[in-house]
């Protein structure tokens, strides 16, 4: 796996898409292409479909397949929702100058 030491973001292939929940303590992702941040409160992370943004309690990450994109979180997960590929930063800036 390749870790880049300035940024937090770790580059993982894509393909089909796939979330699998377990009593909302576990979770199986398919298609991570990164993982843009994450801490005990909420990982966001970009896959084939979009940005998922996880939050919850105690979340952490059991496995990480980087060669094959899977991730796999354990934690109480309380949302899960899709978000634009845009970021915030970009979001803001394009309301202001259109």
């Amino acid at each position: 796996m390749q870790i880049q030491t300035d940024s937090p973001t770790y580059a993982i292939p894509s393909g089909d898409h796939v979330v699998t929940m377990r009593n909302r303590k576990r979770m199986d992702l398919t298609s991570v292409k990164t993982i843009d941040r994450f801490d005990q409160e909420e990982f966001i992370v970009r896959t084939s479909q979009g940005i998922l943004v996880i939050r919850g309690e105690e979340l952490r990450i059991v496995h990480l397949d980087v060669d094959k994109g899977l991730l796999t979180l354990e934690g109480t997960i309380g949302t899960m929702q899709y978000d634009e590929e845009e970021t915030g930063s970009r979001n803001f800036l394009h309301k202001l100058f259109g």
